[in-house]
């Protein structure tokens, strides 16, 4: 019984708000029904394509116990240390390169598509999970685009190793 006579005082008082101010009421309706996109729909699925690496080396190879994994990484960011390099969804990572070869051609496919600003290859020189350190890197950011085969050129000097972490601008 109480619970009637609540909901038709509501009633009419939203009725008697609605008599009073109709204009603001279409103008709610208008802004409300232009204003919904797809609303909770989850965002569409990125796209893949395929990343192919071209590694070329030089200078002496490091002793094993210093080349424990050699890969080629690349981030959609720049790292400043080593503990970046735990943003596993922000980076591409390949399987173990070749070890004391000249060059190395390796594909990555499924390569989630956007823009890659830092990359090259990576090497392990100890058993600690954060003792890597860059070899060489990529000249500059690619994109990698849905359905496509982005191409990329490395040199590892192992005389000369690029500073880690990166200089900041």
């Amino acid at each position: 019984m109480m619970r009637r006579l609540q909901t038709k005082k509501l009633c009419r008082l939203t009725l008697g708000w609605m008599r009073r101010a109709p204009g603001l009421v279409a103008v709610l309706f208008a802004v409300a029904a232009f204003g919904c996109d797809a609303g909770l729909e989850p965002p569409p699925e990125p796209g893949f394509g395929r990343l192919e690496v071209h590694v070329a080396y030089t200078g002496e190879w490091p002793p094993a116990q210093e080349l424990r994994d050699l890969r080629f990484v690349a981030l959609r960011f720049v790292p400043r240390d080593t503990t970046d390099l735990l943003q596993l969804n922000r980076m591409v990572i390949s399987g173990r390169l070749d070890r004391n070869v000249p060059a190395d051609t390796i594909a990555l496919d499924m390569v989630p598509e956007g823009t890659y600003v830092y990359a090259g290859v990576a090497q392990q020189f100890s058993a600690d999970l954060f003792a890597w350190r860059p070899v060489g890197l990529v000249d500059g950011a690619f994109d990698v685009l849905p359905g496509a085969v982005t191409r990329v050129t490395t040199h590892v000097d192992f005389g000369s190793l690029p500073p880690f972490p990166p200089p900041q601008p």
